[in-house]
């Protein structure tokens, strides 16, 4: 059965007496229907079959088959079910009457003589109740391509999740073998699965927090070329695998924007993934840099065509969509969640720049265009100038975590900086050290034994008041909500487990200053 929202509505208008038939399509053609007439059942048929009315007002008495019938052939027909069909009736005009026209599939039922506003009044009832079919059907039919969407990113996700966690353990178990191949071998595997592992997991994260726009850009002025640069090198590997041809064109001129750096290059590594994963073998992949006028202001470009599998217009348009791939299977064999379109074009905007995508088809590659305003003399100077790291020698450092693994891998990263480092394993032991040693810098697990991390930050804030140390929060937790709620806690920083050393030692690093100069 097809269904419809109509423009413009059509009205059969089925009556074996002229005069009423006549009466009653000049009041139709007045409320603005375009009207179709037939004085016969079976002309009635062969009118719906013909013009395919939206709307058919059906005189019961007919001469030769019942308005009854009529209404039973028009529904039973796939290509006129769909009709909305009123019952008249001069004769038949008692309840029961009522009941068997509507039993035999008539939408309304109206008892002549009828007032001109009530037939009316009743085919717009008629279609308000159409409309809200279609657009339930419509909902529903998205509801359930949503879902279908997200059972297939969460097999997807599984997928994914199973790669790097089974290269990781079967590293482990052949480090404890005695014909284990080279030490340095297997903790690169493993250094390098636990990345695309912790990869996965910030794509998850991010997609989250840019989809409910809890996610802030830490701005900085930079040249655009210099962050193609890093996004080509952080993905040759990919291009280099599929043996592609990567080329990059650029400018003499520097591209500077405002904008922040660890975005831009996430922008720029999900584009050129994209370019890798979907184009072939020994295929060809061109980044292109140029400058453009927009609006009468300066713009930096970067252009990434593939010479791929293409897009069709639907697909061109549905494809920053979340959860929107173009063909599960083109790519089922290259990693990834299928996201990063998604969040390159939310994080563009969110930038007030502009990613647009060209292709002229199946076969015919793709062209992903991203467009960032040029910073302007006058912009300039606002600019926030970039932090840079202090001296972490002889930092007095306390961390506790009960994952002893961890703790103890932070503590010999850190104690390679410099720092003097002391562990604990649960907040009822924390809480007891804090009291008796003096440190500069805690880093506490929230999910701890004992006292969890949020008690133990009330507690050192109670007991130690301007003798606490700076307190960081090192969690697994990652949304707004529970940065919001470590701070108001009062921990001064929030940090979003696994992170880097370099990571950690930065955060330690910029805390210190404050501590340095508040003591001298």
């Amino acid at each position: 059965m097809s269904v419809e929202v109509p423009e413009q509505v059509r009205v059969l208008n089925v009556n074996d007496d002229l005069s009423s038939r006549y009466v009653a399509s000049k009041v139709l053609r007045r409320a603005g229907f375009e009207v179709v007439e037939a004085e016969t059942g079976l002309g009635a048929v062969r009118q719906a079959r013909l013009y395919r009315p939206h709307v058919a007002v059906l005189d019961v008495r007919l001469p030769d088959i019942s308005g009854i019938e009529v209404c039973r052939t028009i529904k039973s027909d796939p290509d006129t079910a769909s009709v909305l069909v009123v019952q008249t009736s001069a004769s038949f005009v008692t309840s029961a009457d009522r009941t068997h026209g509507l039993n035999g599939g008539a939408d309304a039922y109206l008892a002549q003589p009828f007032e001109s506003a009530e037939l009316v009044a009743t085919i717009h009832s008629l279609l308000r109740g159409r409309r809200m079919e279609v657009e339930a059907l419509q909902r529903a039919e998205a509801l359930a391509q949503a879902d279908q969407r997200k059972d297939e990113f969460l097999a997807m996700l599984a997928h994914e999740l199973r790669n790097p966690l089974s290269a990781i353990l079967t590293a482990s178990r052949l480090l404890q073998t005695r014909d284990a191949p080279p030490t340095p071998r297997l903790a690169a595997t493993i250094e390098r699965q636990a990345h695309n592992l912790a990869s996965l997991v910030d794509d998850l994260l991010d997609i989250s927090r840019i989809t409910h726009g809890k996610i802030q850009l830490k701005r900085t002025k930079f040249d655009l070329r210099e962050a193609v640069t890093r996004a080509v090198e952080t993905c040759r590997p990919a291009f280099d695998r599929r043996r592609q041809e990567l080329r990059v064109l650029t400018l003499e001129q520097a591209l500077p924007i405002s904008a922040d750096p660890v975005r831009i290059e996430q922008i720029l590594g999900n584009l050129l993934s994209n370019a890798a994963k979907y184009s072939p073998e020994r295929g060809r992949i061109t980044v292109t840099l140029r400058h453009e006028l927009r609006d009468q202001k300066p713009w930096g470009y970067v252009d990434v065509a593939d010479d791929g599998v293409g897009l069709s217009p639907e697909d061109a348009s549905r494809i920053f969509d979340l959860f929107y791939q173009v063909d599960a299977s083109l790519a089922r064999s290259q990693s990834g969640l299928g996201i990063g379109l998604t969040m390159a074009k939310r994080l563009v905007d969110l930038h007030q720049g502009v990613l647009e995508v060209e292709s002229e088809g199946h076969g015919k590659g793709a062209r992903f265009s991203l467009g960032l305003p040029e910073v302007t003399a006058n912009a300039e100077a606002n600019l926030p100038a970039e932090a840079s790291p202090a001296d972490l020698r002889g930092a007095r450092i306390f961390l506790v975590d009960d994952n002893v693994d961890a703790c103890e891998l932070m503590q010999w990263s850190l104690e390679n900086a410099g720092c003097k480092v002391t562990t604990a394993s649960d907040g009822g032991e924390a809480l007891r050290i804090l009291t008796e040693q003096r440190f500069d810098v805690a880093v506490l697990d929230i999910g701890l034994p004992v006292l969890d991390g949020y008690q133990l930050a009330s507690a050192v804030l109670e007991s130690l008041g301007s003798l606490r140390p700076k307190l960081v929060a090192l969690t697994g937790y990652g949304r707004s909500e529970d940065r919001s709620r470590a701070l108001r806690a009062g921990f001064d920083e929030h940090l979003v487990k696994p992170i880097e050393p370099e990571a950690l030692a930065h955060v330690i690093g910029n805390l210190l200053k404050t501590v340095r100069v508040r003591l001298g």
